[in-house]
């Protein structure tokens, strides 16, 4: 029998901590009959609600998946962004715009990987090597972020399908810890490996102390990771 566990930290920057601004970032994780999933939002930072854009995010991305209706792309991401308009309202959306980035094993075979705006998903399949979906900030348009918002769309988001049984792990980041990366699979399978075969909580703890120790350059931005795993059971 295979289950899947889940596991994951958000940290605000120094910047907001000292402003006394609260966390943009925001993830959860959850484990039903009808499957798993992990979702990582960023509030825009120059949106006056964007920490509830994205706790709401979440919420919305869970409440998609918990639905009996065919869990297809399409229907999918259409569900996530009404979702996420009734969790918002009476606020108006654009001034809770977020990122959502998701991973959800569906429970038929088939995992869907979906990213709206920056950050990154990466998935580790079985033999080892790493899939990944980014923002491309080649295009000189790196200072607009798509997010939700009544006018997003299907072709606003990145997304991908792998069977099951070719994926041992996904990750996902916001932008505060994928645009430090420059060896994404070595990050990726790193983090995995030192984590996995531990107890969620003691996961989760030793990801936060990870974040808040974090190294590099822009370490003033907001840094969450989640990571749903494989794990191989005895039983049944």
């Amino acid at each position: 029998m295979t289950l899947w566990k889940s596991f994951g930290a958000s940290v605000p920057g120094p910047a907001h901590l000292a402003a006394g601004l609260p966390n943009q970032d925001a993830w959860a994780a959850f484990h039903r009959d009808r499957g798993d999933g992990i979702v990582v939002s960023d509030g825009l930072g120059s949106k006056p609600f964007s920490s509830f854009g994205s706790k709401a995010a979440c919420q919305a991305v869970a409440q998609a998946c918990r639905s009996r209706t065919e869990a297809d792309p399409a229907s999918l991401l259409q569900r996530i962004t009404s979702n996420w308009l009734s969790l918002v309202a009476p606020l108006e959306p654009r001034d809770c715009a977020a990122t959502c980035l998701f991973a959800f094993r569906a429970g038929n075979g088939v995992i869907h990987l979906g990213m709206l705006g920056d950050g990154l998903i990466a998935a580790i399949r079985s033999d080892g090597s790493v899939m990944s979906l980014a923002d491309d900030k080649s295009q000189g348009f790196s200072n607009i972020t798509a997010a939700l918002s009544q006018r997003v769309s299907e072709r606003d988001w990145q997304v991908a399908s792998l069977p099951e049984r070719d994926c041992l792990a996904i990750l996902l980041c916001s932008d505060g810890v994928a645009d430090d990366l420059e060896d994404i699979p070595g990050f990726v399978t790193g983090v995995i490996d030192a984590h996995r075969s531990l107890a969620a909580v003691t996961a989760n703890r030793r990801l936060q102390a990870m974040l808040e120790k974090w190294p590099t350059p822009k370490h003033s931005d907001d840094k969450t990771v989640a990571c749903l795993c494989r794990e191989e059971s005895t039983d049944g």
